[in-house]
C-alpha cells in the first residue's frame, strides 16, 4: 500500500494529457511518463505496428509507440472500473500502477517491422535445440535493461512500487508476469505458478494479455487502431464492453466474466480480426514485401552489426541476446542495409538490389494460391506437407531449386485466418454471467446466433515466385498442377 508520506509526493507530480487519435485525451501518471521518457520507451517510435502494411496502405503509418500508449491508458480503464464497481477485491493503488506499466511496456521487445522479425526472421537462424524466442520474452528482458539504465526503481520508490528486477516476488515480477506468463501458459492447477500476486489476484493477468481467452486490452487498442489507420470500419465496441465485464469465481479461481448478452459484440470483435487478418495482416503485397526484407536481412545479418554496452558486436539476430545492442535495431535497418558503404561482400550487394526492388515495386509475385482442408492444426500441417511434395513433383527438374536456400526463386507461405484460438471457437473459452445471476456459464454458438460459422479457421497455401523472368513459367508450372 501507499503510505501517507508517498502520497504528500505523488500530489507534487502532474498528470501528463496526450492527445490520442483514438482514445481522445488519454491523462497518464507521472511514474507512466518517467516510463516514457526513455531511449528503450522512444525506440518504438521507429517500429511500424503493421510491419510492411505501409507499403500496402499509405496510412498504416502508425508505430509500436502509439499502440502501446493506447494499451497503457485502456489497461488503467479497465482495472480502475474493477476497483470501483467492486470493492471487495481489494484492488489498491499499486496493483492500478502496476497493471498501467504492463499495458505500457508489453511491446518494448518488438523488432524492426513487428512480427516479421520475430516470425519471420528470427527462425531462418533458430537451431533445433535453441529456445523461442518471443517479442514479450523480449520485453521483459528490454523493461529490466530500461529499469537499471535510467535509474527508475529510485522514481517507483515514490508511489510504493519495488521494481528492482532481480528481487524475487517484487512488482518487476508482477509486471513481467503480466507480459510473458509465469511459464508461458495460465494454470488453474492446485500449484500456482505465479510469484508476483496470489490467486485472488488472478483476474488482474487476464487485463494486458489474457491466455485464457485472448480478449485484452491489448488486442482492443490494436483493432481499434488498425482499423482507424488502415480506412477500415470497427464495429466492436470495447467501451461497452468493458461496463459489462466483471470478476466472479470459476473453479475457486477470480475471473474476468462477461454479460450474456454481450456475446454477440464479442463475436464482432473476433469477426474484426478475421477479417483485418484477410484484408491488412495477411496481404499477399504486405506478405511479398517482408519476404523481401527478410532475404536482404538474412544477406546483410553478418555484416550489419550493433554494439552493446559491453563492447561486443552483435549481428541482427544476435541482437536479441542484448537488449542494449537490441535498442540500436529498428525498421532503420532497411535504410541502413541499402545505403551502407560496405559493397565488397556479394551478399550486401544482393540485400541492396532486393531493397532496391521494393522501392521500384519489383516485388516477388503470387504465383498462385490453394485451400488447405481439414479443421484440426495436426490435419493442416499434413496437407500442408502433401501439397509442398505434389508441386515439387509436378515441377519436376526444377525441384531442387526449391530446396537451395541463396538461390531458389519460389516461396511457399501458408496465411491462416481464425477467430484468435486456431479451429476452436473462442467464446466458448469464456464464462458469461446473466441480468439475475451472477454464477458463471458457458455459451454454445448456438445460444447466440444460428448464423454464427461453423468453423473458425481458413487455411491458404501461397507460392511466390522471386525471379520476374521466371514468373511466365511459374504460373504455367502451377495452374497445371
Amino acid at each position: 500500500y501507499i503510505s501517507k508520506n508517498v502520497k504528500v509526493l505523488v500530489t507534487k507530480k502532474k498528470v501528463l494529457v496526450f492527445n490520442d487519435p483514438i482514445h481522445g485525451h488519454i491523462k497518464l501518471h507521472p511514474l507512466l511518463v518517467k516510463f516514457i521518457d526513455t531511449p528503450q520507451f522512444q525506440r518504438l517510435r521507429n517500429i511500424k505496428q503493421l510491419g510492411g502494411n505501409y507499403f500496402v496502405y499509405p496510412g498504416a503509418s502508425h508505430n509500436r509507440f502509439e499502440h502501446c500508449i493506447g494499451t497503457c491508458h485502456l489497461a488503467g480503464e479497465l482495472v480502475k472500473l474493477l476497483k470501483r464497481k467492486q470493492s471487495d477485491l481489494n484492488i489498491d493503488d499499486k496493483d492500478v500502477l502496476c497493471v498501467q506499466i504492463a499495458g505500457l511496456c508489453h511491446d518494448l521487445g518488438h523488432g524492426p517491422f513487428s512480427h516479421m522479425f520475430d516470425l519471420k526472421f528470427l527462425p531462418l537462424f533458430r537451431k533445433s535445440n535453441d529456445p523461442e524466442w518471443t517479442h514479450e520474452v523480449g520485453s521483459r528482458d528490454m523493461l529490466r535493461y530500461m529499469i537499471n539504465d535510467n535509474d527508475l526503481q529510485k522514481e517507483a520508490n515514490r508511489y510504493g512500487l519495488d521494481i528492482r528486477p532481480d528481487v524475487t516476488g517484487s512488482d518487476f515480477q508482477f509486471i513481467t508476469e503480466m507480459i510473458t506468463g509465469p511459464s508461458g501458459k495460465i494454470c488453474f492447477c492446485s500449484v500456482w505458478e505465479y510469484v508476483g500476486k496470489d490467486k485472488k489476484k488472478h483476474f488482474l493477468y487476464q487485463i494486458v494479455s489474457n491466455e485464457i481467452n485472448k480478449v485484452d486490452v491489448d488486442k482492443w487498442d490494436y483493432l481499434a487502431r488498425d482499423c482507424h489507420h488502415l480506412g477500415l470500419k470497427n464495429s466492436f465496441d470495447h467501451i461497452r464492453f468493458m461496463h459489462h465485464l466483471k470478476v466472479l469465481e470459476v473453479d475457486g479461481v477470480p475471473q474476468i466474466c462477461v454479460r450474456d448478452k454481450e456475446a454477440s459484440n464479442l463475436y464482432e470483435l473476433f469477426h474484426i480480426r478475421s477479417k483485418l487478418h484477410l484484408s491488412a495482416y495477411q496481404h499477399k503485397t504486405k506478405t511479398s514485401v517482408e519476404t523481401m526484407i527478410c532475404d536482404a536481412m538474412e544477406l546483410a545479418n553478418d555484416h550489419v552489426k550493433y554494439c552493446g554496452k559491453d563492447g561486443k558486436e552483435y549481428t541482427i539476430a544476435e541482437c536479441v541476446n542484448e537488449p542494449s545492442a537490441f535498442i540500436k535495431l529498428t525498421d532503420h535497418v532497411f535504410h541502413e542495409i541499402l545505403h551502407s558503404k560496405n559493397n565488397c561482400h556479394a551478399d550486401m550487394q544482393k540485400a541492396k538490389e532486393i531493397l532496391k526492388r521494393i522501392q521500384k515495386r519489383n516485388l516477388y509475385r503470387c504465383i498462385g494460391t490453394k485451400k488447405l482442408t481439414g479443421t484440426s492444426k495436426q490435419k493442416q500441417k499434413e496437407n500442408e506437407k502433401k501439397i509442398k511434395e505434389e508441386f515439387k513433383e509436378k515441377r519436376g527438374h526444377h525441384v531442387n531449386v526449391i530446396k537451395l536456400k541463396k538461390f531458389f526463386f519460389l516461396k511457399n507461405q501458408v496465411k491462416r485466418y481464425d477467430y484468435g484460438m486456431k479451429e476452436k471457437n473462442p467464446c466458448e473459452a469464456f464464462m458469461f454471467y446473466s441480468k439475475t445471476s451472477n454464477k458463471p456459464f458457458q455459451m454454445k454458438k448456438e445460444e447466440v446466433s444460428k448464423l454464427l460459422p461453423d468453423v473458425f479457421q481458413d487455411c491458404e497455401f501461397q507460392v511466390f515466385c522471386k525471379d520476374p523472368e521466371k514468373l511466365e513459367a511459374e504460373k504455367l508450372h502451377f495452374d497445371e498442377w
